[in-house]
């Protein structure tokens, strides 16, 4: 069977707009964070219209024709042993442990309701891991141990060595944060930098092609719509209680975020994601307002010079502006930006001479001329 050109530059084109939506995605989620930090220092926090924005977000790439969409194109594909060489370098990539802190350990805790006092029948030990990989990896059990065990060990010393627990349980792990995401990133990666690409490879189509059959089950979608609401009010109440707590240990923050000009920003950024019912003009009179005289009177009669620079600089991204307020340097560069677009403007000026130069100029001036390039 063969495959039509146009079959070829639909696959191209549905990977390249998923992918891209994917990156606007990151982008639009990034500018949420900031307008909810904003709103942390101003005391304004409506946890569920946050989570609602949030959820406006992810719902259009979250439907299970889009996911399923995504993991038809990457079975389809079949990786050289050179693109799974770099998968699996990149898998390693990710496993640092700062990464490994940030995103694994960093978890919010979820308090059930009725608490479970007896001890659980079945634990994850180390071994029990190791064995699940190897299964899921298709790997001989024991050639993975034996490859593995003298690395396992030596980390476990360490972790001993370090926290002086004995055992990797719940309660040693989140009193030594730094020393467990240290261990758990060395145990990662040697699963990972022992098991053979091919295997790797496996592993993971066999988990796409799993979830693919999962999507195709009747009232997933259902399931999945409501899993995401659960998990995203989940991630706005714990990133406000992140925020509040670190604004309350750093409470110079808030001046240096309550300023104007970040706020014609986060005004923007809310007009461009459809959360605000205001116009560009105003996000531009706030940041007008909070100019000096000086500037004030430079910018009469030129929103050109404004408009331009709430443009140059929110191409910067609101969360990364929001990075440069908390440093203190929002204000300075909203000011030189408006000064060189005042400049810009005033050399676009030109000066017209009102009176025709007399007779005699004329002649002096080609008296003058003709001694300078006399021969």
């Amino acid at each position: 069977m063969t495959c039509r050109p146009s079959r070829i530059l639909l696959h191209c084109r549905t990977m390249k707009t998923t992918a891209q939506e994917i990156k606007n995605l990151r982008k639009k989620a990034k500018s949420w964070a900031a307008i909810l930090f904003y709103e942390c220092t101003r005391g304004k926090t409506n946890l569920i219209l946050f989570s609602r924005r949030l959820h406006s977000l992810y719902e259009p790439v979250l439907r299970p024709e889009i996911i399923g969409e995504i993991i038809r194109n990457d079975l389809a594909q079949t990786e050289s042993e050179e693109e799974a060489h770099a998968i699996k370098k990149r898998i390693m990539s990710r496993l640092t442990p700062d990464k490994v802190r940030r995103r694994v350990l960093s978890f919010p805790k979820i308090h059930f309701r009725k608490v479970q006092e007896q001890k659980q029948a079945f634990s994850l030990t180390l071994g029990r891991l190791v064995i699940i990989w190897a299964v899921l990896t298709n790997q001989p059990v024991e050639d993975l141990v034996v490859k593995i065990l003298p690395n396992i060990n030596r980390l476990y010393r360490e972790w001993h060595d370090a926290t002086g627990c004995i055992g990797l349980s719940d309660t040693g792990c989140s009193s030594h944060s730094k020393e467990t995401a240290i261990f758990w990133s060395g145990f990662y990666r040697i699963l990972i930098a022992t098991t053979p690409e091919e295997n790797l490879i496996w592993f993971m189509h066999g988990g796409l092609r799993a979830l693919s059959a999962l999507l195709e089950t009747a009232g997933i979608g259902k399931a999945i719509v409501m899993l995401v609401g659960q998990a995203i009010r989940l991630i706005t109440k714990d990133a406000t209680q992140k925020f509040k707590s670190a604004l309350k240990e750093n409470p110079q923050v808030k001046k240096r975020i309550d300023i104007p000009e970040l706020q014609a920003l986060v005004l923007r950024e809310e007009i461009k994601l459809g959360w605000s019912n205001n116009t560009q003009e105003d996000a531009q009179e706030i940041l007008r307002d909070g100019l000096s005289q000086e500037l004030k009177e430079a910018t009469d009669e030129k929103e050109e010079a404004i408009r331009s620079s709430m443009e140059v600089v929110g191409r910067r991204g609101l969360f990364n502006n929001l990075l440069v307020a908390i440093n203190g340097q929002l204000i300075s560069r909203f000011v030189n930006t408006i000064q060189r677009f005042l400049q810009s403007i005033s050399a676009r000026v030109v000066s017209t001479w009102e009176f025709e130069p007399s007779t005699s100029i004329k002649e002096q001036m080609n008296n003058i001329s003709q001694w300078l390039f006399r021969r």
